[in-house]
Parts: structure tokens; sequence; C-alpha cells
């Protein structure tokens, strides 16, 4: 199969001003970091210009084939002089008719956003269609099945762009040196100094823009010793917003290391447990449990109380119960989750949510209430927040991004601290994610479709 994602942009409608980014057709500067390496089409006599952020046939990067950027830059510049003609109007089905009339014999399976305006102009703020050919037409044969995203919007852009890089930049080399005993890490590492390290992700970036960069502090463990301990830094050179998901980086921290050392995931379990296995709370806020309905100007309060089939749906879509012998379910004992679980109330609008601690969680990290000790539910104007710890302030203030993220009612301003995570079986569940004192919470966003009928744990 073949993937092309792009960012159609427009000359003419380019904004120039300091610090403005127009609201079609031009790129910011943040969007242009997404992919490290862009590949730019145009064609004499088309306003038009597709930037090519992710090629891949059969997930591997190819240059993008003539066949495909001739083909988007035709639809596009006729979707643009459409547009400029006042055929658009703020009607995506409408546009979808339209398109699908002007190319019916070459394109399936149109999709669009919403439309947007720009200069009395409207726009589609994304589309995505399959193009229609055959295997004699295309360089390789897998070619034929193939889907092709476009934006037209940097906003919508910077926040569905899934594509992403990630390098690695390692305190020390070779990576080998971890698998020794402490002192002759210990002697290594004293080499590590700050300048040198940033002067080797710069060569690492090679002049190329990047959205993050990233250095988290892990505990090394002597693989003999566990309790001998040293702090590791690492650092995670990010393209695309979509790579600050702490899953992903510590993905990429793991491929490093197995590519380029003599470590198993065994070992790396051993000496990188944070690394090599995943601290995560599943926080199921009770979106669709309302205490107080909306009245005119004044938005509605979530009900903080959670029934009791809320609490067995969310555990048993996102968490495990335990598997009963023939003893205890003749017994009539009552199945319980594999790990912990408890609520989660917050000051936001009276909202609720049920916690569930993953399987792999550090031994000192099983419970939420082992991460946040001192969490509770004190206004940020009050005098009392000051009595809370700095480090579960700075929590709770990542964990109020992501509760607005999630909720999203402004889904055009998500901060760069918090990511969207799609699911990889099921595209209608998704999270918005955040990593605090390497640890992931994965916050379920209001719009995702879960819910599943209550299945009483088994007794």
């Amino acid at each position: 199969m073949y993937d092309l994602q792009g960012f159609i942009q427009i000359a003419a409608l380019i904004d120039n001003g300091p610090g403005n980014t127009a609201p079609v057709g031009e790129l910011s500067e943040l969007s242009y970091s997404f992919a490290k390496s862009k590949q730019y089409f145009t064609k004499e006599n088309l306003q038009v210009e597709l930037v090519a952020f992710t090629s891949k046939r059969d997930e591997l990067p190819i240059k993008t084939p003539a066949v495909f950027s001739d083909h988007v830059l035709t639809v596009s510049q006729w979707i643009y002089q459409q547009s400029i003609l006042g055929n658009l109007r703020n009607d995506e089905v409408e546009f979808q008719r339209l398109l699908l009339g002007q190319f019916n014999s070459v394109i399936s399976g149109v999709q669009s956003g919403a439309m947007i305006q720009t200069n009395s102009n409207w726009f589609p703020r994304w589309v995505s269609w399959k193009l229609e050919t055959t295997a004699d037409k295309v360089e390789d044969p897998s070619d034929v099945n193939n889907q092709i995203i476009l934006w037209f919007a940097d906003e919508d852009f910077n926040q569905d762009y899934t594509g992403f890089e990630i390098e690695v930049q390692m305190p020390i080399l070779p990576v080998d040196t971890f698998l020794a005993v402490k002192s002759v890490v210990e002697k290594a590492m004293e080499g590590f100094n700050l300048p040198d390290h940033h002067n080797k992700i710069n060569e690492l970036a090679d002049g190329y823009p990047y959205t993050s960069l990233i250095t988290n502090i892990y505990t090394w463990h002597d693989q003999e010793d566990f309790d001998s301990t040293l702090p590791i830094p690492m650092s995670a050179i990010i393209y695309g917003r979509a790579g600050r998901n702490p899953s992903r980086i510590k993905q990429a921290l793991r491929d490093y290391i197995l590519a380029n050392s003599s470590f198993t995931v065994a070992l790396g379990v051993k000496v990188f447990p944070e690394i090599f296995t995943t601290t995560k709370f599943t926080i199921v806020p009770g979106w669709s449990i309302r205490g107080i309905p909306n009245e005119e100007d004044v938005a509605a309060l979530y009900s903080p109380i959670l029934p009791y089939d809320f609490w067995v749906k969310a555990i048993s879509r996102f968490g495990e119960w335990t598997v009963q012998t023939i003893t205890e379910k003749n017994s009539g004992a009552i199945s319980t989750p594999t790990t912990d679980v408890t609520d989660l109330p917050s000051i936001y609008k009276s909202l609720n949510a049920v916690v569930i601690a993953g399987p792999e969680n550090d031994s000192r990290k099983t419970t939420l209430h082992d991460t946040i000790p001192d969490y509770a539910l004190i206004g940020t104007n009050n005098a009392d927040i000051a009595r809370m710890s700095k480090k579960t302030t700075e929590w709770l203030d990542l964990f109020f991004q992501a509760l607005i993220a999630a909720e999203e009612y402004h889904p055009h301003s998500t901060p760069l601290d918090i990511v969207k995570l799609v699911d990889d079986v099921d595209p209608n569940v998704y999270f918005y994610v955040f990593e605090f004192d390497n640890v992931e919470y994965r916050v379920l966003a209001r719009k995702a479709v879960w819910d599943v009928p209550a299945a009483e744990p088994e007794a």
C-alpha cells in the first residue's frame, strides 16, 4: 500500500506579517518541523505546491511517485480555483459532491473536514481519497492500493498529522558500557557534559529544525544488584507532534539500544526497567455523566458520582479481571482487577474518573497514590495549594491541560506537552497523553467510542 500525506501551500494566500500564519495555504514554522526530510512539488502555471511529509510504500519511505504528485497538484489546483471563483460554500458534503463530480473516474472514498474561510473564500480543512488506477500506470503494483491525505489548514495539520521521526542521542558510547558494573559505568559517565552532548545533538539534527528535544533521566540498575543505581540522561530529537508520545519515545530508545549493543530485552528490563517496561495509568473520565445541565451562557457540570456499571465497563475495556479457579467460582468469590483501580476526582467542572494502573508498572508506582501522594481538591487560587508539593502541582497543571484537550471543545489549541494517541486496534478509541516523572498518563477523549455493555465480574 502507498501512503501519501502532505500539505498544500498556496503562495497567493501566505500571510507575510511577523509571526502570522494564514488560515489556509501556509505552514507554520512549528508544522514545518514535523518531518526531517520533506518533498516539494510544483507545476508550471499552477498556484499550488505540494509539501509531502509522508510518502511510504508498505511503511518504507520512498520518493513520491510522479503519478501521485501530478495527480495531487491537479486536484488541489481545481479546489483552489473553485474556491476563488466562489463555487465552494460552508458545506463539506456539497464540496465532496462537487469533487467527485469532477474526478469521479479517478478518485473514490472521498472524505473531508469542515470548511474554513479565508478572504471570503471557502476551503476544506483537509481532504482524503484513493486514486483509482491500474498496475500498468504506477511504479509498483502495490501502489494500486493507496491513501492520500492533504491538509489546507495549518491548525488542523498541526493537531492531526500522525507522522513522526525520533532520533536518539545517548550520553556516552558504546552502549555496551551500561552492561558493566557500577564502578565502570560511573567512571564512563564522568566524561559526560552538557555542552558536548548538545553539540552531538546538533550534529545529529544536521541543521534540520526539530519539533522538540526531550531529555529524560532514567535510572540505571546494575544487572547483578538491582539496588545499585545511577541517573542516566538520554535525549530524543523529535520531528512531529505525534512523536512526543511517551510510549513512542521509549520505543525509539529500546530500538536504538538493542540495535547498537549486546543488550537483549531481558537484559534491558534489568538495567533500564523504565525504558523496557511502561509504567502508565489509564484515566477514564465520566464525560457522559452530567450533574448540572447547560444553562444560558453557563456550561454544564459533570457529576462526581460514578455509578458501579461505569467502573465495571472501564475495567473491562481498559484493564483486566483476575481469572478465577474452580474453587473460587464455587465459593462465590468475585473477580477483582489484576492491577490497582481507583477514582480521580478533580475540580475541573466537577469531573471524576476511573484510573486503571498498567500491568508493567514499576514496583514503586503500582498505584496512583504512589505517584501523587499529596494530591487534593484545591483550586489554584486557594492559599492551600502551597501545601501541595511542587512536584504534584506540576503534575496537576499537566493533568488539567490533558482534561481540557480530551474534552475537545477547543480542538486546535492542544499544547505541545499533550499528545493525541489513537488506539492501534480501534481508531474510535483515543487518548490525550502526558508524561511526568517517567510515568505515562492516558486521558480518554470525550468523543472516544468505547462503551460496552457492563459485564459483571465472575462470581
